[in-house]
């Protein structure tokens, strides 16, 4: 077995939290790799000095969040790790990963000034052709690209292109143009990767994406950016959880 550092029973942090964040960080850091047979609950429930009921709870998370898969006779598997984004609420892409506690890299970034097509100026409410900063991204959680990032900036905001974008984009917004998204309007859909998106991710042009376009609007719903990303369908799915209205 994979050696597992032990938990703290000293401390005020819960066991099962305490037995997730390690068990994500193992996964995380490669020690268990997609397809591995994951240790028996007995034994790690031995090992920590903890119920196996305690362990459940924090294995049932690592399920819920696709890192792990339960198989009868195979056991508990470690899976490939699809992202989930949930569409009852929205952050920035650094925000949502760290959320989940899931490292990233990027890839690719590029600030240019372009002139706005007929799409962004519709979107953004700007004349045709009036300059706006873009910012391009693709990010990854290991060395293959997962998602490809165009984002339109209404000139009011005042950037430039020379801000630091490394820092989470409605950080950057925020504390440094006083610009607070607060409403985000989406369409999500299902599309053949064109020759320059299957370039940039890395797949076989025509190969499925997931196309998300945002508009991103401040408390007067006046717009604030409009952003595309195209997903690889492999590494990530879209979540909504719906109440049904009451009778």
């Amino acid at each position: 077995m994979t050696k597992i550092p032990l938990l703290d029973h000293d401390s005020k942090v819960p066991l099962h939290q305490q037995a997730e964040e390690q068990l994500r960080k193992l996964i995380r850091e490669n020690h268990f790799r997609e397809g591995d047979i994951f240790p028996k609950e007995t034994d790690l429930a031995r090992r920590w000095g903890i119920s196996r009921n305690t362990l459940r709870m924090a294995i049932a998370n690592l399920v819920r969040d696709g890192l792990l898969e339960r198989k009868k006779r195979s056991g508990t598997l470690v899976k490939k790790k699809k992202i989930t984004t949930n569409l009852d609420n929205w952050y920035s892409f650094t925000h949502e990963m760290e959320d989940k506690g899931i490292p990233f890299k990027t890839l690719k970034s590029a600030v240019a000034v372009v002139k706005a097509n007929m799409d962004t100026s519709k979107m953004l409410q700007i004349p045709y052709n009036q300059p706006v900063v873009c910012l391009e991204r693709i990010r990854s959680t290991g060395r293959k690209p997962m998602v490809y990032f165009e984002s339109f900036f209404h000139p009011r905001i005042g950037l430039t292109g020379k801000e630091n974008f490394d820092r989470p984009l409605y950080e950057l917004l925020d504390t440094e143009f006083h610009i607070v998204p607060v409403y985000s309007q989406e369409e999500i859909r299902a599309i053949g990767a064109n020759e320059k998106i299957a370039a940039l991710l890395d797949i076989e042009k025509g190969a499925p994406v997931l196309e998300r376009r945002r508009i991103v609007l401040d408390a007067a719903r006046k717009p604030i950016e409009f952003n595309i990303c195209w997903y690889r369908s492999d590494c990530f799915t879209y979540s909504i959880e719906l109440k049904r209205p009451e009778l």
